[in-house]
């Protein structure tokens, strides 16, 4: 049976734990990276599960340089607006990891952020009144998946998701390719050029199965990478 690690919070990401259980991957939430640092080969593949805000770009965590791919990292800013900053930290440690192994990482919301962050994009709060501003509780909306991505395989040209967020990607970084849009053009899924990560801005693990869509799919897909 694969394996995947789960950088976030056991109390609050056990949904993410049981979409995986359920297209037989076994997985392993931790509250940090210190153990798949220690041991890097246990886990064939890394999911950033959804959270809090992050800051605006790469430059605005601390003690990232030399570390991180060249994107402007600043060691001397200290300050941030996210709500989980150590947590970032440590999720931003365990995706360099897996990136430079060339294992799969499939990250969620929150988790897409961090992506588009770590790759040298970045990040902007939804305004006021978007369909998407709904950090408590589900929206759906339809979206429209780029011709030849796997989202296109899996469900064709459009498809219904669901958003709960306040922010979103402002400027895609130059070696992610956004597979995925809103209708009003917002970037909703996104895949590495040449990797294996990825990226969607809505929450598969809590979409309910609809007709002709299942999003357990997705997970099924991420499985087949590892």
């Amino acid at each position: 049976m694969k394996k995947a690690a789960i950088i976030g919070s056991p109390a609050l990401h056990p949904n993410y734990k049981t979409a995986l259980e359920k297209v037989s991957c076994q997985a392993v939430i931790f509250s940090d990276a210190s153990y798949i640092k220690k041991h890097p080969e246990t886990f064939d593949g890394l999911l950033l599960p959804g959270g809090g805000d992050v800051p605006a770009s790469l430059s605005d965590y601390s003690f990232l340089t030399g570390t991180f791919p060249a994107c402007g990292c600043n060691p001397a800013s200290s300050s941030s607006s996210s709500s989980d900053y150590f947590l970032d930290l440590e999720q931003l440690d365990a995706l360099n990891l897996f990136y430079k192994m060339n294992k799969p990482v499939f990250g969620i919301c929150k988790g897409m952020q961090l992506i588009n962050l770590y790759f040298g994009g970045t990040i902007r709060h939804v305004a006021d009144r978007d369909l998407h501003q709904h950090p408590e509780r589900d929206a759906f909306h339809p979206a429209d998946n780029q011709p030849g991505s796997f989202l296109h395989a899996l469900y064709g040209p459009h498809m219904l998701i669901n958003s709960s967020h306040h922010q979103c990607i402002d400027t895609p970084a130059k070696n992610l390719q956004v597979i995925q849009r809103a209708r009003d053009g917002e970037a909703e899924a996104v895949c590495h050029l040449s990797c294996p990560v990825f990226g969607t801005q809505w929450h598969p693990e809590r979409m309910p199965k609809l007709p002709c869509q299942d999003a357990i799919l997705l997970f099924r897909y991420f499985v087949s990478l590892l």
